[in-house]
């Protein structure tokens, strides 16, 4: 029997329109879910500011905890001394730190708060706006508001309204 020849072998792979289909999804997939994953920026700004956010609620407890103690929990405005010096250290608002710059909240914050921080208030309502001091361009200094707010990347301290109520933050995060 005389031998033949075995068909030659065909490599298996990709047509060309396999490979351009492939190609085409990557590119609409890259185009519609990398943008999702890079905007670390803003979800870092936004971390930030809750974890400040958390800080300020800390530290106002603990100032309500030491205006308790000193019977002045339920005043629209009195001062607490938080060190026992007999010197009145901070200045509050039924129990909780005020939104004031000097004397209010800010004075409770400590550690980086100053170079890492721009802060204002607003008069009248004793609002206390807070964002990093990159975003609000300035560091170390109380700024008009107008620096903060402009951020669009900030939170608002709102002292307690009245007596056993809470202080409430809120947030702007349209430019985080």
């Amino acid at each position: 029997m005389p031998k033949t020849k075995p068909p030659p072998q065909t490599q298996p792979g990709f047509t060309i329109v396999e490979l351009i289909t492939v190609i085409v999804l990557l590119g609409i997939l890259s185009a519609v879910a990398i943008p999702r994953f890079m905007n670390i920026t803003a979800d870092a700004n936004l971390a930030v500011l809750r974890a400040m956010e958390g800080a300020v609620f800390s530290a106002a407890n603990l100032v309500y905890g030491k205006a308790r103690l000193q019977g002045v929990h339920d005043q629209l405005s009195a001062t607490v001394d938080m060190d026992g010096d007999g010197v009145d250290d901070l200045e509050v608002r039924f129990g909780y730190p005020s939104g004031s710059r000097n004397n209010g909240i800010s004075k409770i914050m400590g550690g980086s708060f100053e170079s890492e921080w721009t802060w204002s208030t607003s008069y009248g309502d004793g609002r206390f706006y807070l964002t990093t001091a990159v975003l609000g361009g300035r560091s170390r200094v109380y700024v008009n508001r107008t620096a903060v707010v402009n951020s669009g990347c900030y939170l608002i301290y709102v002292p307690a309204a009245s007596a056993g109520a809470l202080p409430t933050m809120s947030y702007v995060t349209t430019d985080c």
